[in-house]
């Protein structure tokens, strides 16, 4: 069993990404509520360029790593969080456009659901890339 840069990530992202849809269950309109009103408030929060800077960080670091270590198949972890950053970006450079594509999903309960089970499928996915990368590469 090898604990590596790439198994922490695969784990802390799948942890995320199961945690928020479990409390979205939970919280069900509360959820949106908050998410439309504080997170993606009318006015760009601040945070956004904390995250933005982080998000920019870790793809960078984590592509170092790619690049330094022998760890089979890290590139693939990289890849899936470079992909990330669209989502930053947007957040970032076209807050407003985000901030209404955050309200249409949230009002409309299929495809706020859609998303949900494509994130939790995801999460497991990332669960079992980081199985393999413990055990397997």
């Amino acid at each position: 069993m090898k604990i590596n840069y790439f198994v922490i990530l695969c784990f802390s992202w799948a942890f995320i990404g199961i945690l928020t849809r479990t409390i979205i269950l939970i919280l069900g309109k509360k959820w949106n509520k908050w998410e439309e009103n504080k997170v993606y408030s009318k006015k760009k929060p601040i945070w956004l360029y904390l995250v933005g800077v982080s998000a920019v960080s870790i793809v960078a670091y984590t592509w170092y790593m790619v690049f330094t270590n022998d760890v089979r198949f890290s590139w693939v972890i990289a890849l899936l969080l470079t992909l990330i950053l669209i989502k930053v970006f947007a957040q970032i450079f076209h807050y407003s456009k985000f901030r209404e594509y955050v309200k249409k999903v949230m009002n409309d309960a299929n495809t706020f659901k859609k998303i949900n089970i494509v994130v939790f499928l995801f999460s497991v996915i990332l669960v079992f890339l980081g199985i393999g990368y413990m055990f397997l590469w």
